[in-house]
């Protein structure tokens, strides 16, 4: 949302600079020449730039996809190897029975008998 605030209102000056300015003069770079209307010139580099900024994008959200990617998949084999030893665990634990009462235990409710 706050993108919107800031581009729709450059994109409208933009655009009323280069309705504004429709008087072809020279342009000129290096050895190059041409005529063509300021306006034009302005929206011509206005698209250069978004574009330049949409590649510089795409490259630093690439890396982070890979490394998304490569985080993913890591993930994935430490789940597969929590779910083996999970099952050989419980292969290799018995259940545990009830142990008898030991001989030396009186049935007085726990107590030790007096010899």
């Amino acid at each position: 949302m706050i993108r919107l605030i800031i581009v729709v209102p450059f994109l409208l000056a933009l655009v009323v600079f280069s309705a504004s300015n429709q008087d072809p003069l020279d342009m000129w770079l290096l050895t190059y020449s041409w005529k063509s209307s300021a306006g034009v010139l302005a929206l011509l580099v206005a698209a250069v730039a978004f574009l330049l900024g949409a590649f510089c994008l795409w490259t630093a959200e690439f890396k982070q996809r890979r490394r998304a990617r490569k985080a993913e998949q890591h993930v994935k084999e430490l789940e597969d190897q929590l779910a083996q030893v999970q099952a050989m665990s419980s292969q290799t634990v018995a259940p545990v029975s009830t142990l008898a009462a030991p001989a030396s235990v009186s049935s007085t409710n726990g107590a030790e008998p007096h010899v």
